[in-house]
């Protein structure tokens, strides 16, 4: 696989296809969207199920395993696990449909059990629930939207500086790292923007919803900066990797730029391919091989805990026996 191939990749995750994969779940539902209180609305997928143990299982044992192998062959590996839009705002989740205890606790059991396998985990969860942001006019996540907002993806990008700084092999990691020159410079008013893709999921005859209004940042590289002045042939050694959450329209990778001070590649593979498809695909590219990082910001959605890579509702082109995609990424780690 060439380097184009990655951003191949990158092309097709448009932020308005990434409930994909839930259409074999959806398909037993009046409407895949529910529609909230004060024009919010969210996923029916977000809701985690007590008979989605074992998958969940699976995924946080493939980690564990994952893990180690990246620790063999000297890369750090943290793990960013993007809270669900239902529990930060369950307030607003509509009076029949409440958040239940089982999908309420989800995260921070599934937190427990990977840092346990010796994972390095950023959790989102808390900063999240205890931001000053979360119901105000520049929330973490968008009204009409699964995704965060600029406002979310700053915050997520600060909490994973702040958990690299305090954990000894994420910052040496880091430490090993060219620093950059960015700075960050907020808009002075909002903007219209059409990322909906809950709209698109609700039924006929539901109400229409004008663009929503959003607060921006803008991130700037300093023409200081040592790989600028180094041209095109400069080297990256931080990828980071994930779901349609890393697409740069979020402002994600740019606010970890700015708060890591560091440049980095963003690949950002869509949700229907799965996290374990893009992985692979990016360890079989020239962009690791030649080039092969000292740190892998690694994010995934936290639906996502349930969907190992044998997950039967995922589109059948990118199912895969979990053991033979272990086999596969150990192969390419050797």
């Amino acid at each position: 696989m060439k380097t184009n191939s990655i951003t191949t990749l990158v092309t097709k995750a448009v932020l308005a296809s990434t409930l994909i994969c839930a259409s074999a779940y959806s398909l037993a539902q009046t409407s895949s969207a529910l529609i909230g209180k004060d024009d919010w609305l969210f996923t029916r997928y977000e809701f985690a199920d007590p008979a989605d143990a074992q998958d969940t299982q699976a995924t946080i044992d493939l980690f564990g395993k994952v893990n180690k192998l990246f620790e063999r062959k000297g890369i750090a590996l943290a793990l960013a696990i993007v809270p669900s839009k239902i529990r930060i705002n369950a307030e607003q989740l509509p009076a029949d449909k409440p958040l239940d205890s089982y999908t309420a606790g989800k995260y921070e059991t599934a937190v427990k059990s990977l840092t346990a396998l010796g994972l390095n985990v950023v959790n989102l969860n808390q900063p999240f629930l205890n931001s000053q942001h979360k119901n105000s006019d520049t929330s973490l996540f968008l009204h009409l939207d699964t995704h965060w907002s600029h406002t979310g993806a700053y915050l997520a990008a600060e909490t994973i500086k702040n958990t690299i700084t305090t954990n000894p092999t994420l910052k040496a990691a880091l430490a090993a790292t060219p620093e950059e020159k960015y700075t960050l410079t907020w808009a002075t008013r909002k903007v219209g923007v059409r990322t909906r893709d809950l709209v698109k999921l609700l039924p006929k005859g539901a109400p229409a919803y004008p663009p929503e209004q959003v607060l921006q940042f803008k991130v700037e590289r300093g023409s200081e900066s040592k790989a600028a002045l180094l041209g095109n042939g400069e080297v990256t050694a931080i990828t980071v990797i994930g779901s349609s959450y890393t697409n740069r329209n979020t402002g994600y990778p740019d606010a970890l730029r700015y708060f890591l001070q560091r440049n980095l590649l963003d690949i950002s593979i869509p949700v229907d391919q799965g996290p374990w498809v893009g992985m692979e695909a990016y360890l079989r590219d020239d962009a690791f091989k030649t080039s092969k990082p000292k740190l892998i910001i690694w994010e995934i959605p936290e639906r996502e805990l349930r969907s190992p890579p044998n997950y039967k509702y995922r589109d059948a082109r990118y199912v895969i026996d979990n053991n033979e995609w272990l086999n596969r990424i150990t192969s390419l780690l050797q």
